[in-house]
């Protein structure tokens, strides 16, 4: 029989080895940090504010359910559609907002009210 082969010893990292290691790891969370706060900026061209002109019920009953796998979470039964027609000076254009109950109710003609511009038309 042989004898095992010795182990070998690896001597232990140097100090410019650990700078450079703590250096990247920074640098690293530097850039994650960054993304994170980008993110969570508001989105400043896509807002829109404007002065409600008409309120539009198309009352369309229906029952939501919404589920989880195999299992009924809930049931929520919903009126219709409630959408306030809001117009926009900057823009020269009336838009058809939809909104929900308790905004529909409580949004007079001549209030203000800030939304974000639809999809089609986001920058």
């Amino acid at each position: 029989m042989t004898a095992p082969q010795p182990r070998v010893i690896i001597p232990n990292t140097s100090k410019r080895d650990v700078c450079i290691a703590i250096a990247a790891g920074l640098l690293v969370l530097a850039f994650i940090g960054y993304g994170i706060m980008h993110m969570a900026s508001p989105v400043a061209g896509n807002k829109l504010i404007g002065v409600v002109v008409g309120r539009e019920f198309t009352p369309l009953k229906e029952r939501q359910v919404s589920f989880n796998g195999r299992k009924i979470e809930g049931v929520q039964e919903i009126d219709g559609e409630y959408v306030l027609k809001v117009r926009v000076d900057a823009a020269h254009r009336t838009y058809e907002v939809p909104v929900e109950k308790p905004v529909y109710e409580a949004a007079k003609d001549g209030d203000s009210l800030t939304f974000i511009r639809p999809p089609s038309e986001q920058r």
